[in-house]
């Protein structure tokens, strides 16, 4: 093309988490001279606040629904801005977006941040998993943030293997360095001493995220280790059902609730070691945060978790659902520095050689020009991937 390509973004929200920090991190550092980005999202969060700061278009949208007058906005947006190629992020935004960009024959590109449906109804759940395959035929590329995720996928018949692309999920840890270094919590700002036990987690509080997991963990080590502390960032829809179980369990000494973080790297010199309770992920960005810290982490034995921790050298993998489990190797990890020492150090070396940020943004560069290529010479919209792995 004689002019750069325009791409936008549509989110299903800002509020700070894996997807809209994913695609922060993607439209910062793609090539401003072939690509202009438009972000369209709901100004939910203060992710909003910081892709006007990148010096971007952004467009306030409500958060998604299924009506046909989103529809009609979102057709409308696409013509307006001449856009080339949507990338869409989230089950809403993935809607409307490939509907609208369908109907205009503008190429559609997808990004399953997990794959999200058992905590639907029954009922629902077949006419979600439908939908999505209906969605997957206007589809141009589908991307998996892993390989576990796209295997998922491809079982349930959400895309063809032709049409998925895998880029995993990637952090700038030298950033992460500066943003940690610049302003850390200090223990002593939290009333935390310095010989306390402090586990944390970095989270959105979603159902699937299994906060309540925790709690119950702090609840049996506080036998052994009366003043361990758990701190939690973020926030979200089940924050109030956090907060009046630490209550009901006797834990608000136990427990430090800290809200969203602009820089929640700056947590990361409060921490011992970083657990992770999550029923279900697609590749989880704050575990890889907290491994390129050099942390030691204790996590779930779930697919996206599994794809970044190795179980005894980075870290410790425990059954999902089983506080007791997750407590034992808690504790064992708490009362052998050296082990956490080493762990945290072959957690950051994995993060900075498989994980880094530039290889994520250069492959999904690649997929734009691709479905840029094929609208431009009048290719109908097919699938972009070859053989499920990216370029």
């Amino acid at each position: 093309m004689t002019r750069p390509i325009r791409v936008l973004e549509l989110l299903v929200s800002t509020i700070p988490g894996g997807g809209p920090r994913h695609v922060y991190d993607l439209v910062r550092y793609l090539p401003r001279d072939e690509f202009e980005v438009v972000v369209a999202a709901p100004r939910d969060g203060l992710v909003f606040d910081r892709f006007q700061d990148l010096g971007l278009e952004v467009v306030e949208r409500p958060i998604p629904q299924l009506n046909p007058w989103q529809l009609l906005t979102t057709v409308r947006l696409l013509r307006e801005r001449a856009i080339d190629v949507v990338h869409t992020h989230g089950k809403g935004a993935g809607f409307h977006g490939r509907m609208a960009a369908h109907r205009l024959g503008i190429p559609a590109i997808h990004t399953f941040h997990g794959i999200h449906y058992k905590g639907y109804p029954r009922w629902i759940q077949p006419l979600y998993l439908g939908l999505e395959r209906r969605l997957a035929r206007r589809t141009h590329t589908v991307i998996n943030v892993s390989a576990a995720q796209e295997s998922e996928g491809l079982g349930l018949g959400l895309f063809r293997p032709e049409q998925s692309a895998v880029v995993v999920n990637g952090i700038d840890v030298e950033e992460f360095d500066r943003a940690g270094g610049e302003s850390p919590v200090r223990r002593e700002s939290l009333g935390l001493g310095a010989d306390d036990p402090v586990i944390g987690c970095v989270s959105r509080f979603d159902p699937v995220k299994r906060l309540e997991v925790l709690l119950h963990v702090v609840d049996r080590l506080r036998v052994r280790l009366p003043r361990v502390m758990l701190i939690l960032v973020g926030g979200g829809e089940e924050e109030a059902h956090i907060r009046r179980l630490s209550s009901k369990l006797g834990l608000n000494q136990h427990v430090i609730f800290t809200g969203f973080l602009e820089t929640p790297a700056r947590v990361s010199a409060v921490l011992d070691l970083y657990v992770a309770s999550s029923q279900k992920e697609g590749l989880p960005l704050s575990l890889l945060s907290a491994m390129g810290a050099g942390l030691a982490v204790v996590a779930t034995d779930v697919p996206g978790h599994r794809e970044v921790v190795i179980h005894g050298e980075t870290g410790i993998l425990v059954p999902a659902e089983n506080p007791a489990a997750l407590a034992e190797a808690v504790a064992s990890l708490l009362a052998d520095p050296a082990r956490r020492r080493s762990m945290g150090e072959s957690g950051r070396q994995r993060v900075l050689k498989d994980f880094g940020l530039w290889p994520m943004v250069e492959s999904t560069a690649a997929i734009y020009r691709r479905a840029a290529r094929a609208r431009a010479l009048s290719v109908p919209v097919a699938p972009a991937g070859a053989g499920g792995h990216g370029p």
